[in-house]
C-alpha cells in the first residue's frame, strides 16, 4: 500500500529539474497560496490572540505579556533546531516539502486547540494559554513554516523567478492578513450572535480557517518541486557550529534579519494597537475594518508594481523610499489624531511604504544564501530561514510582552469597553504605540536598508557561482590528459529524450547541464527584465526567420541607458557565454548550437539524438504535456532554420557530430552508456 507522501507526489512526474527553469505559473500559485494558509493561523495568534485573551476569556494584559515573553526562550531554541533538521533532511520527497506534508494537519489542530479555552480559574487559564500557545507557535508553526520558507529558495535559482514568486506570495499573504485583521472580528461577532456563545464562535471560525489551510498546504506539497540540488549534492552534514558561524557572519543575512525583526515589531504594534485605538480613541471598534483594509489594499497595489520597479531601482532604493513614505504618513496623522479620513490617508501611505520590503522579505534571505555560498562555499537554507523566523517570532513575542506589560502598568482593563472607563495613562499608552513608535521603527528600517549593496553585485556573483559549481568532483572519466575536463554538446530532435540523456550524462560526469542558464546569463548581459527574458527564450525556441528580435530592455542598474538587441548579437553573445562556460566550468550543453560553437575545443564531443515517430509521439504525450508529433516536428523545423542561418550547415548533418544515436533503439540508458564509452576511449588515446 502506497504512503500518503507517495500518493500525493503524483504531480512530480516528468518535472523539469533545471535549477534555472522558468517555474510554471501553476507551481508558483501552489507555493504562493501556501503562505495565506500559514498566515491565516499565524495572524490569528499575533494580532487577535491578545484581544482574545484579554477581552474574551479575561486574562490580564500583564499575564499575556509574560506568557509570550517566556515563550520566546523555547521558541528560539525550536527555530534553530528545526533549521538544522531541514539542512540534514535527505528524503526522496525533498528536504522541505516532506515536512509540509507531515505537519499540515497537526498545525490546523493546534490552532483550534489554542482558541478552545476550557472553563477554569484565572491560574488555570494562564497555564492552558501558556501550554497551547507554545504547542502552536514554538513547536508546530516553527516546524511547518521553516521548510515552507526554505522551499521558495529551492524551486529555482533564477533571481528574477524568485522575485516574482515572492511578489505573488506576498500579495496573497497580505490579502489573507487583511481578511483576518479586518473581517474576523465582525465574523465572530455575527457567529456569536447566532449561536449565543462568543468563545464557541471563535472556535468555529478558527476551525473553518484551519480546514482550508490543510487542503491548501497539501496542494503545495503535491505541486511544488525542489530543483536546487546544490545543497543536496552531498549527504554530508555541515557541523552545526560551522553552519551557525557562516550564518551569523553573513552581512546580508543580518540585514534581512534586522529588517524582518523591526517589520514584525511594526506589524504587531499596528495590528494589535489598531483595535484598541479604534475602540478607545476613535470610539468605534468597527473602524478597524476600513483602516486596516485601506493599508492592506495599498500594500497589495505596491507589491504588484514591484516587478516593474525592482529592475530599475533595486531593493535598497525602494525599501528606503518606502520608509520615508511611512514616516511622512505618520507625521501627517499627527495633525489630527481623531480624523478618520486623515487616518485612512495615513494607512494608505503606510501601505505603499511597507510594500517594497513586504514584497521582497523572503527573497532577501535567498539572496543571502547565494552570497554565503559564494563567500564561504557553504549553502545553508534551513538554519538561515529558521534564524529569520526566530527573529520574526522574537520580534512578535517581545513586542507583545512589552505592550502587555506597559498596558498593565497603565492599569488597562480589557473588560472595560469605553475610554471613560479606562485610566488616562492607559489611553496615553494606546496613543503612543499607534502614533509615535512606528516613526522610530521606520527610521531604523531605513538605516538598515542603506547597508544592502547586493543589487549591483548579484548577477556577477551568480555567474561566478555557476562557473564554480560546474567544476565539481564526481564520477568523471579517468585519464583526462593535462587535467582537462570534458564538454559534451547534445543536439536532438524534440521528443527524442535529449534532455533526459543530458541530465543523466551530467549526473555521471559530476557536472552541470547548461540550457536555460545560458538564457538567464544572456538576459543579464542585456539587463533584461523577466518578461523580456521570456520573450528571448520564446524567440530562441520558436525561431521565425521573418521576425527580427528588436526591443529595448531596461539597462542594468547603473548604466543609465537602454540597449537595442538584435538577433545577430543575441547569437554572438550566446556563443561567447557557451565558450566561457566551456573553459571555466565544463559540462553538458543542450542545444544552443553548442556543437558548432565548441567544434574546436579540446576534450569536447558532440552527439545528435533522434528517434522514430512512434517514440517521439509517446514522448510528446508524456514529457511535453500532450504535444502532438506534428507540433514537435514544427519546432524542429524552426530550430533547423535557426541553426542553418547562423552556422551555414544543417542541424541534423551527421558530419557535424561525433556520433548520431537512435534512442528508440538504445533507450535512454543505452544512449548514455554509448556516449560515455566513446568519450572514455577517445580520452585514453
Amino acid at each position: 500500500m502506497k504512503s500518503a507522501a507517495e500518493l500525493l507526489n503524483y504531480k512530480q512526474k516528468n518535472k523539469d529539474m533545471d535549477e534555472f527553469i522558468k517555474v510554471p505559473m501553476s507551481e508558483k500559485l501552489a507555493y504562493c497560496f501556501g503562505d495565506p494558509a500559514l498566515t491565516l493561523m499565524y495572524t490569528m495568534t499575533t494580532t487577535l490572540l491578545i484581544y482574545f485573551y484579554t477581552n474574551v476569556v479575561g486574562i490580564s494584559a500583564g499575564s499575556v505579556g509574560m506568557i509570550m515573553l517566556v515563550s520566546r526562550v523555547f521558541d528560539g531554541f525550536s527555530d534553530v533546531l528545526m533549521g538544522t533538521i531541514i539542512d540534514r533532511t535527505h528524503s526522496k520527497y525533498g528536504k522541505s516539502r516532506i515536512w509540509i506534508l507531515r505537519l499540515a494537519v497537526p498545525y490546523a489542530l493546534a490552532a483550534i486547540v489554542l482558541f478552545t479555552m476550557p472553563g477554569m480559574g484565572p491560574v488555570g487559564k494562564v497555564v492552558y494559554a501558556f501550554v497551547t500557545y507554545n504547542i502552536m507557535n514554538t513547536v508546530v508553526y516553527t516546524a511547518i513554516s521553516q521548510p515552507f520558507h526554505a522551499l521558495g529558495s529551492l524551486m529555482s535559482r533564477d533571481r528574477r523567478e524568485r522575485d516574482v514568486i515572492c511578489n505573488i506570495r506576498m500579495i496573497l499573504s497580505i490579502t489573507a492578513s487583511m481578511i483576518i485583521t479586518a473581517f474576523t472580528l465582525p465574523l465572530i461577532n455575527k457567529a456569536a450572535a447566532l449561536i449565543g456563545n462568543e468563545q464557541a464562535a471563535w472556535i468555529l471560525v478558527t476551525t473553518v480557517y484551519a480546514v482550508v489551510s490543510v487542503f491548501v498546504l497539501l496542494n503545495t506539497y503535491a505541486t511544488c518541486t525542489e530543483r536546487v540540488k546544490t545543497a543536496q549534492k552531498s549527504k554530508e552534514n555541515i557541523p552545526f557550529w560551522t553552519a551557525l558561524k557562516a550564518t551569523v557572519t553573513n552581512p546580508y543575512f543580518l540585514i534581512a534579519l534586522g529588517l524582518m525583526l523591526f517589520y514584525t515589531v511594526y506589524q504587531i504594534i499596528i495590528g494589535t494597537d489598531l483595535t484598541y485605538y479604534c475602540q478607545y480613541v476613535l470610539n468605534d471598534v468597527d473602524l478597524v475594518m476600513p483602516l486596516s483594509a485601506s493599508e492592506k489594499i495599498a500594500t497589495i497595489i505596491g507589491i504588484a508594481l514591484l516587478p516593474k520597479l525592482l529592475p530599475r531601482f533595486g531593493k535598497r532604493s525602494l525599501i528606503c523610499a518606502g520608509c520615508i513614505l511611512g514616516i511622512a504618513g505618520q507625521l501627517l496623522f499627527l495633525m489630527n489624531i481623531t480624523s478618520v479620513p486623515l487616518g485612512v490617508i495615513t494607512c494608505i501611505m503606510r501601505g505603499f511604504g511597507i510594500a517594497p520590503f513586504y514584497g521582497v522579505q523572503y527573497s532577501l534571505p535567498s539572496d543571502a544564501i547565494e552570497y554565503g555560498q559564494w563567500k564561504t562555499g557553504l549553502r545553508i537554507e534551513g538554519l538561515m530561514f529558521s534564524s529569520m523566523s526566530m527573529g520574526q517570532k522574537a520580534g512578535s513575542g517581545f513586542t507583545s510582552a512589552i505592550m502587555g506589560a506597559i498596558l498593565s502598568m497603565a492599569a488597562f482593563d480589557g473588560l472595560k469597553a469605553t475610554a471613560a472607563e479606562q485610566t488616562s495613562e492607559a489611553i496615553a499608552v494606546i496613543k503612543g504605540f499607534y502614533l509615535y513608535v512606528p516613526i522610530a521603527i521606520w527610521l531604523i528600517m531605513f538605516l538598515i536598508a542603506l547597508c544592502y549593496r547586493l543589487d549591483k553585485r548579484y548577477d556577477q556573483m551568480m555567474k561566478e557561482l555557476i562557473a564554480r559549481e560546474g567544476r565539481t568532483d564526481g564520477d568523471r572519466i579517468n585519464d583526462v590528459p593535462d587535467g582537462g575536463q570534458i564538454n559534451i554538446a547534445i543536439g536532438r530532435l524534440y521528443g527524442a529524450s535529449g534532455r533526459k540523456i543530458a541530465e543523466a550524462l551530467a549526473k555521471k560526469l559530476g557536472c552541470r547541464v547548461y540550457d536555460r542558464q545560458i538564457i538567464c546569463l544572456l538576459g543579464e548581459k542585456f539587463g533584461m527584465e523577466s518578461a523580456d527574458i521570456g520573450r528571448l527564450e520564446k524567440y530562441l525556441e520558436f525561431y521565425d526567420e521573418n521576425e527580427t528580435l528588436t526591443f529595448s530592455p531596461y539597462s542594468m542598474p547603473g548604466t543609465l541607458v537602454a540597449e537595442d538587441v538584435v538577433d545577430t548579437r543575441v547569437f554572438e553573445e550566446q556563443s561567447k557565454i557557451i565558450m566561457n562556460l566551456a573553459k571555466k566550468a565544463p559540462g553538458v550543453f543542450l542545444g544552443r548550437c553548442a556543437n558548432f560553437v565548441l567544434a574546436r575545443f579540446p576534450h569536447t564531443y558532440s552527439f545528435f539524438i533522434y528517434a522514430d515517430d512512434d517514440y517521439r509521439e509517446k514522448e510528446g504525450r508524456d514529457y511535453y504535456q500532450g504535444q502532438t508529433l506534428a507540433e514537435l516536428k514544427s519546432r524542429d523545423e524552426k530550430r533547423n532554420e535557426y541553426y542553418l542561418r547562423y552556422t551555414g550547415t544543417k542541424r541534423d548533418d551527421p558530419k557535424c557530430y561525433d556520433m548520431v544515436i537512435n534512442v528508440g533503439k538504445t533507450g535512454v540508458g543505452g544512449a548514455v552508456q554509448m556516449i560515455l564509452d566513446y568519450v572514455e576511449k577517445k580520452e585514453q588515446k
